[in-house]
């Protein structure tokens, strides 16, 4: 099975994000669990974590950065959806999220066919993010504490099929 482009995106983000939640911000991983895509599932009440989970919309379409070229310029919107367990592990999670990517700026592209994940050179570049407080109407326990953050990233690539 051939690896598309959003393949390397999405497993660099997922990356980037366990590496700034459990590394950088110090996030004890007995009480975080990161999700590789929310699917709607509904978690166990009450929560036994926080979580984590990534959505991604890839339907920016691209466009040619550079006449007679395979060059390409796409935007990413990436959506961290977190449940948190209260109010203040919501919140701070969901701002950790965006000012780790605003202070980076970039999210590196890591190579997904190495076990080591080592950086391919390439990066995302970080376009805007936000972070917002999702109100629902008498939710359900596990949804009680709903952040989304929000971010859109520039990826400029050859569009060359390998």
């Amino acid at each position: 099975m051939a690896l598309t482009r959003e393949d390397f995106v999405m497993q660099s983000v997922q990356d980037y994000l366990k590496e700034q939640l459990f590394t950088v911000r110090g996030n004890p991983e007995d009480k975080v669990q990161i999700t590789d895509a929310w699917q709607g599932e509904k978690f166990e009440t009450p929560l036994a974590k926080n979580v984590v989970a990534s959505g991604y919309n890839f339907d920016d379409g691209g466009k040619a950065a550079e006449m007679g070229s395979d060059l390409m310029v796409r935007l990413y919107t990436v959506e961290f959806f977190i449940f948190g367990m209260s109010a203040t592990w919501g919140r701070n999670l969901a701002q950790g999220i965006k000012f780790s990517l605003e202070n980076d700026g970039i999210i590196p592209i890591v190579d997904i066919t190495d076990a080591a994940r080592p950086p391919t050179g390439e990066v995302l570049v970080l376009d805007s993010v936000t972070a917002a407080r999702e109100p629902i109407s008498d939710p359900p326990e596990w949804q009680r504490y709903l952040w989304i953050t929000t971010a859109r990233v520039e990826d400029t690539y050859h569009a060359r099929v390998p």
